[in-house]
């Protein structure tokens, strides 16, 4: 317990900042950043980098994860405010929130204060396969699309025999996991995850996008098999500023 005290200070000391991974479509062998997810990360008293997965477990151990939750988010839409027209995506942790309309509404007073559109904002819903309650999900996400916000599931096919249930909340987007993405164009176990994935998002009307992608080959896989958005190191890592510009990487 004592050797996660430094995640109260941390939270205290707002030592939060944002990194920004672009989202993308290609259209005739163009890639074109049609938003940002924007990633936390911690700062030790130095200025250096702890990485997100170090910070939940210490506010998990501390109680704080919703204080450490909240503090991103409202971070996060800080850091928005420099991202103009695109979508922007926010991670929240559905189980972190036990009331929205309590626990969002600095979220949605910091979102007026900077004139950012709702449309612009996806939340996307992480630890997709912690959430047991879906009726206290939809509530979250009800009261977020009454806002006027779009929201995503992420991290979708691990755990896949949840997907049908987590879906009946209709988000916009679904991700599909990295642990199907990478290397799809050579597994047929991944390929299969990835291609009913597909076809239950977009018989529901969203949009399905791939993270993770790191190789030519898997993102012709996607493309062939009809994703609509991607991300992943292949076109950007996640930088402390947001890409501008991708150019045609894709042959």
């Amino acid at each position: 317990m004592k050797d996660a005290l430094w995640i109260d200070e941390l939270i205290e000391d707002k030592r939060i900042c944002s990194y920004y991974q672009p989202i993308v479509s290609i259209d005739h062998e163009r890639v074109h950043i049609v938003g940002h997810e924007i990633l936390s990360r911690g700062l030790e008293e130095d200025g250096s980098i702890i990485p997100p997965f170090k910070m939940f477990e210490a506010a998990q151990i501390r109680n704080k994860t919703f204080a450490l939750d909240r503090a991103c988010r409202l971070e996060a839409v800080k850091n928005a405010s420099i991202i103009d027209r695109q979508l922007i995506f926010i991670n929240f942790i559905p189980t972190a929130i036990y009331n929205p309309e309590h626990c969002l509404a600095s979220t949605f007073a910091l979102i007026q204060e900077l004139n950012i559109k709702p449309e612009q904002i996806v939340f996307e819903v992480i630890e997709t396969e912690d959430v047991q309650g879906i009726e206290h999900l939809k509530n979250i996400l009800n009261y977020y699309r009454s806002h006027g916000f779009k929201y995503a599931l992420d991290d979708v096919g691990v755990g896949y025999n949840t997907l049908k249930r987590l879906l009946e909340v209709e988000p916009d987007v679904v991700k599909l996991a990295f642990e199907f993405t990478n290397g799809v164009s050579k597994n047929e176990k991944q390929k299969k995850v990835a291609q009913e994935m597909l076809a239950i998002t977009h018989k529901m009307g969203a949009k399905a996008l791939a993270e993770g992608v790191e190789t030519e080959e898997d993102l012709k896989c996607l493309i062939e098999m009809g994703y609509d958005l991607f991300q992943g190191y292949y076109f950007a890592k996640p930088h402390p500023t947001p890409v501008k510009e991708i150019h045609s990487i894709y042959v």
